[in-house]
This record gives structure tokens, sequence and C-alpha cells, in this order.
């Protein structure tokens, strides 16, 4: 178990066999006592063979992630994801683990094994931020349950978007959802293909793409 922190937030980061899935869970939480508590992330990863040996993953491509309501600042969300890939227990059949990555500033219908995901990219202009969001459309759920990250204007009344640095990136879950693997991975990477998420460490905000 690991605690790490983002300005006054901190998180656990836990690994563990779940018996129930028969899988390796990678969870990520907000410690209760902090302001802004409540993401919660796990990565389940299915067992090969759950009643012979030791743990074997199964390819990544069954692999699901679970969130619940919550806030997760965007380099706290990044460096868990980091921690899952590196441990390798995700094995991809394929060399490249997403789809096409590319996100036009548009309606996008995605689909995997059966289940359909819309992914929406548009400005936020009450929150002066670019926003992701995506959800699982589902006729027969009256849930209102999506994911979106909002990357803040820094220049909100003066000309085209310019992203703030990724420290002032989030990654907020509304409701209880359930994505493959692959979807959740495709989403992150049209996120960072955009542009839009910007390193301090490589440059300011201002030399990111401005976008009309």
């Amino acid at each position: 178990m690991e605690v790490w922190s983002h300005g006054a937030n901190l998180y656990e980061v836990s690994s563990n066999y779940s018996l129930p899935d028969d899988a390796w869970c990678y969870e990520l939480a907000g410690l209760c006592g902090t302001a802004g508590t409540g993401p919660y992330l796990a990565i389940a990863i299915p067992d090969a063979t759950p009643d012979n040996g030791p743990f074997t993953p199964q390819p990544a491509q069954l692999a699901t992630i679970r969130l619940a309501s919550g806030q997760t600042p965007w380099l706290i969300l990044r460096r868990f994801l980091d921690l899952v890939e590196s441990s390798g227990d995700l094995i991809y059949d394929q060399q490249a683990p997403s789809e096409d990555a590319e996100l036009p500033l548009s309606r996008n219908l995605w689909e995997h094994d059966g289940r359909q995901f819309e992914v929406n990219s548009f400005y936020f202009s009450e929150h002066d931020s670019w926003c992701y969001e995506m959800y699982e459309v589902d006729t027969q759920s009256a849930d209102n349950a999506y994911i979106e990250v909002r990357v803040p204007d820094a220049s909100p009344d003066d000309g085209p978007f310019t992203p703030q640095p990724a420290d002032q990136v989030s990654c907020t879950a509304h409701g209880k959802l359930s994505f493959p693997w692959p979807v959740f991975r495709r989403y992150i990477d049209a996120i960072n293909a955009s542009g839009d998420i910007v390193d301090e460490r490589a440059g300011t905000a201002s030399e990111a793409q401005p976008r009309p």
C-alpha cells in the first residue's frame, strides 16, 4: 500500500487478489478527512488460472476499470495508470493497446464487445474549461453516470482556448461506472493526443496548440 498526495488531498493506492472476481485488482481511493475526497478507481485483471497456481493475467482486452463518484487530479490518475501498466499485468494481444486515438471535436460513438460508448468534447463555458466526456449508451438505465476530464482555460476572456498546465486538470466520475479497459485506455489516449495536456516541465500552457 502507498499513500500519494496532491495539494491538500491524500490518495491510497493498493493491490490485492479479489476472490469474488478471480482477478488481481489495483485500487486508488481518496482518504477520509481530506478536502475533496470521494474518488475510487479499481482496475481488475482477470486470472487465467484461478484454481491452479499463481496469478496469471488474462489479456488486457478482458480487464475492466470501475469508478465511483469523485474527482481525481489528472497527475494522480496518470501516476496510477503508469503504475498499473508498469506492473506487467496488462498483457496485450497486439502491440498497440488502443484503437485510433484521434478524437474529432464532435460526438463519437465507440463500440466494444457489443456495448456502445458515447464520447463528446466541447467547451464548458460555465467552468471556463474544455471538457472530454464519456458514458455508456444504455437505454435500459435511467442513471446519469458519466466520466469527464476538464482542462481549465488559461485565457477564458482573451482569444482561443489555451490549456492550463496538467496539474490543474481533473478527472471526475459522476455515479458508478464500469468500462472495458481498452475503451478507457482509448479515452485517455485520445485526450493525450489532443495536445490539451500540457506538462509544465515541457513548456508553458501558451505553447500548446490553441483551439478556435
